[in-house]
């Protein structure tokens, strides 16, 4: 799988101006969102590989993982594959990585292995309702995914916090 968003263009870093209060005063889902607002202008997938060059190996961590909740939290890993976000599991792995989250990024990997040896499946294009009963291990990972979502938010959190430097500059 090609790696498209491992470059950090330091000169040309995205470090938007943030309240140190808001910095403080928010925590878990609320200071991921918080940190990510100003920093998701991406228009489309090329947008995102030119804007992404000018985040922090960080600021990747909170994007891509924010791209996999987002995918999960509404309609599980088969909506994550079915809509073509596999493309960014490299970033997804890496940011993983940085904020020391093993237990998420084992499950990823053994989500990504299922899904590798049941891809016909997924290229005959079933809709997710089918793919589900086809393959029932999906809904159990997704359980898993669930259980174990909020743990990741608070390793980028204290990420973040550790690394203030690396997302933002106090007003």
């Amino acid at each position: 799988m090609e790696q498209l968003y491992n470059t950090f263009d330091k000169e040309n870093h995205l470090l938007p101006l943030f309240d140190k209060k808001i910095f403080t005063d928010l925590h878990d889902w609320e200071f991921g969102w918080a940190l990510l607002q100003p920093i998701n202008i991406a228009k489309n997938a090329e947008d995102d590989k030119t804007l992404t060059q000018r985040f922090s190996p960080g600021q990747k961590a909170l994007y891509f993982i924010w791209y996999l909740d987002g995918q999960v939290t509404n309609g599980g890993f088969i909506q994550f594959y079915n809509n073509n976000y596999r493309k960014y599991l490299p970033p997804i792995i890496e940011g993983l990585k940085l904020i020391g989250d093993s237990e998420m990024l084992v499950l990823i990997e053994k989500v990504d292995k299922e899904y590798i040896s049941h891809k016909d499946i997924f290229i005959e294009k079933k809709d997710a309702e089918t793919l589900y009963e086809i393959l029932p291990q999906f809904d159990e990972y997704d359980a898993v995914y669930f259980s174990i979502h909020d743990n990741t938010m608070k390793l980028i959190e204290k990420y973040a916090r550790d690394n203030y430097k690396e997302f933002v500059r106090f007003q």
